[in-house]
């Protein structure tokens, strides 16, 4: 694959490695035509039986994912995965201007102000991962203040995300030891939007099929960020939205794609990310409040 250059260095060599496994070239395309044909039956079913949850869908999405995780996916997937998992909060903390709470108030795996340690896939199982993590998008919609966000701009300039590194991963140490290293990020990301179409109920499923509002909110806030860079404003507008990517209110689960999650989502936070922690945003006159 070739580089693109607005994509950072480690999701373009990612993405370069992927392109070489024969999962990415036999599986992929086998997995996306049986996720066409499975929603078409499975949604039209979870209306009419499915609609709220029953309690057993968040441990049954994250067992059968950390199952995966630590038996067939490629260490290479399971890092992307974790870092996203800690990246994302990391950014909404800094977009609202707010440090780590207190250890002791911060729940597992839920809420931008959780704790994002990855100590085992064990825990990963029992604090609800997968369906705390799509819930993200949706919290940090309704905690973010645009008024608080401009009037607070040469603060959020001087600051920057914490160092996702500090956090713990030690929930790879499975994979390193069990894994036969089968699967590539492209297909664990499919393979975990298969799984929440499965198990979830209808309300739940639609929600983290469509939770791409806080990736607009993110692009609006970095725009600003970044007013006076002209370099990081070209490589945000290749991060505009599509037709259906991030309009989640109005979005169609039968026209989702997977690959939004890996090559929009997931990608998008880590350009994010590197350019807070590694090209500081140029000081300027605050933006007039509309």
């Amino acid at each position: 694959m070739k580089a693109f250059p607005f994509l950072t260095d480690y999701v373009n060599q990612t993405f370069a490695n992927e392109k070489q496994r024969w999962d990415y070239v036999f599986l992929r395309p086998i997995l996306q035509v049986f996720y066409f044909f499975m929603r078409i039956f499975l949604f039209p079913m979870k209306y009419l039986i499915h609609r709220r949850p029953y309690g057993f869908e968040a441990r049954c999405i994250d067992g059968v994912l950390a199952f995966g995780m630590k038996y067939f996916a490629t260490v290479e997937a399971v890092e992307m995965v974790v870092r996203h998992v800690q990246i994302e909060p990391l950014l909404y903390r800094h977009l609202l201007a707010e440090d780590s709470h207190v250890e002791g108030t911060k729940r597992k795996f839920n809420g931008i102000d959780g704790d994002y340690n990855v100590d085992s896939l064990r825990e990963m199982v029992r604090n609800n991962l997968t369906i705390g993590h799509d819930e993200l998008s949706y919290e940090l919609v309704d905690r973010f203040d645009k008024e608080a966000f401009l009037a607070d701009l040469d603060r959020i300039r001087s600051r920057m995300p914490e160092d996702h590194m500090l956090y713990s991963k030690r929930a790879m140490d499975a994979t390193r030891e069990h894994s036969m290293e089968l699967i590539g990020v492209t297909n664990v990301v499919i393979m975990i939007v298969i799984v929440i179409t499965i198990f979830g109920d209808l309300r739940t499923t639609v929600k983290a099929l469509n939770s791409f509002d806080s990736d607009a909110v993110l692009l609006w806030a970095m725009k600003h960020l970044y007013a006076h860079d002209q370099t990081v404003l070209t490589d945000l507008d290749f991060y505009l939205q599509g037709e259906t990517n991030r309009g989640h209110y109005n979005s169609n689960v039968f026209f989702s794609s997977p690959s939004l999650y890996l090559h929009n989502h997931i990608a998008f936070d880590e350009y994010a990310y590197q350019v807070l922690r590694e090209r500081p945003p140029i000081p300027g006159p605050k933006p007039a409040l509309s």
